[in-house]
């Protein structure tokens, strides 16, 4: 593939994503493009991703779901310290598609946009081979939303087709208008 055509492959969803989700800045809509589409695989699509990563955190690199003493808190934190008060053995989602971290330094490291989409792209795939899932990106995603409950339940708020509604947003041909500044992800986005 000639880069000029990975090039126009890259601003043509640059654009598409620009206009589902004005809100994002041009240069910042670019660097979550690029991410996607490096580590995006036959049955993980960029725009998937990008979907995910809209749902989950309205693409802020600074988002985190912890526990710190015993409330789950949740949004932005753009702070590089742990919270005073992090449980280092609750779950620990970070990132713009709020992926699993073992650590306050993977959470960090999910800052990276390179590191994030490669993170949720593994966590999908995983999801994918799951026998429970059998190859469905809804009940995968139904994983990814909501853990083992949304797998065997089938159910996560809407989840999955909140994204697989994004997803769509983003594709060639869409002509859906632009999506509402409105929040309401599954981890990232409940109030702090």
């Amino acid at each position: 593939m000639s880069s000029v055509f990975v090039l126009l492959k890259y601003a043509a969803l640059s654009v598409r994503l620009q206009a589902a989700v004005p809100a994002l800045a041009p240069a910042a809509a670019h660097a979550h493009v690029v991410a996607a589409y490096e580590v995006a695989t036959e049955q993980v699509s960029p725009e998937l991703l990008l979907a995910i990563a809209f749902v989950e955190s309205r693409f802020d690199p600074t988002a985190t779901s912890r526990v710190e003493g015993r409330v789950r808190r949740t949004g932005s934190y753009p702070s590089t310290r742990p919270p005073a008060g992090l449980d280092t053995r609750a779950s620990l989602y970070c990132g713009p598609l709020q992926t699993f971290a073992a650590s306050w330094g993977q959470c960090l490291a999910a800052r990276d946009l390179r590191v994030a989409y490669a993170a949720g792209v593994a966590e999908i795939q995983r999801w994918l081979g799951d026998r429970r899932v059998r190859g469905n990106v809804s009940r995968a995603l139904a994983g990814h939303g909501c853990g083992n409950f949304g797998v065997t339940s089938g159910s996560c708020n809407g989840y999955p087709g909140r994204v697989l509604g994004m997803e769509q947003r983003f594709q060639v041909g869409s002509a859906r208008p632009h999506v509402a500044p409105s929040r309401g992800s599954s981890r990232a986005l409940a109030s702090s």
